[in-house]
């Protein structure tokens, strides 16, 4: 059996405590972001740029390898793929 991951609302309310922001986390889709080369946070072109290319939703995880990194963290969760950029405290939902 395998454990489903949590909601992005129970991912936001454990990392944003009790003040719960941010409130909206957009809605991004991966293939849309893929195929306009953009994407609201600028990961997808970040990511090529440290020799990590999305080709794939999963993709996305491969920015937590990296040792270097302190500003952004990806997480699965049960919608998709939650990326954050600590420093701005902004989060956005990568989906299919």
């Amino acid at each position: 059996m395998t454990d489903r991951p949590e909601t992005l609302k129970a991912l936001l309310a454990r990392f944003c405590g009790n003040s719960y922001e941010p409130r909206d986390a957009p809605s991004v889709s991966r293939a849309d972001a893929i195929r306009q080369g953009d994407d609201p946070l600028n990961l997808l072109q970040y990511m090529a740029g440290l020799g990590m290319p999305v080709a794939g939703l999963d993709d996305l995880l491969a920015i937590n390898a990296d040792d270097g990194e302190e500003e952004i963290a990806a997480s699965r969760v049960a919608e998709g793929i939650a990326v954050t950029v600590a420093s701005g405290g902004i989060w956005a939902l990568f989906t299919p």
